[in-house]
């Protein structure tokens, strides 16, 4: 009997540890619930770069989003070129009284070209 009552006391002043109060071991158990949670994470993060570098890794989800990007960007480019074909470019013209000038320095040019003097033809 005396070595049962040693063991009670021994274990209630093992129990009585400041560390191994309820509060304590919560504490301690919610801190490790928190440290297999992020190493979780981390893993699928390791696991799931791996397999994207070895190619194994398959995402439905974002190779749909892709071909339906592609399919918009086709369909853009098709109905651009169908619009550049109805359409005649628009055709740069000047007003009447700056192309009458150019005409008319192109003139004083070629007759001072032709008069021998091509330098100021040239600064015409």
């Amino acid at each position: 009997m005396k070595v049962y009552e040693s063991s009670t006391a021994t274990l209630r002043a093992l129990l009585a540890h400041p560390s191994l109060h309820h509060d304590a071991v919560e504490r301690t158990f919610d801190a490790l619930a928190d440290a297999n949670a992020e190493a979780r994470e981390l893993d699928e993060a390791v696991r799931f770069g791996t397999e994207m570098v070895v190619g194994v890794a398959d995402s439905p989800d974002d190779e749909e989003d892709i071909k339906a990007e592609l399919a918009a960007l086709e369909a853009e480019a098709i109905a651009e070129a169908q619009a550049g074909e109805t359409q005649q470019p628009a055709v740069a013209t000047l007003p009447d009284d700056v192309s009458a000038a150019a005409r008319q320095d192109r003139e004083r040019a070629s007759i001072r070209a032709s008069e021998g003097r091509p330098e100021q033809a040239l600064a015409a």
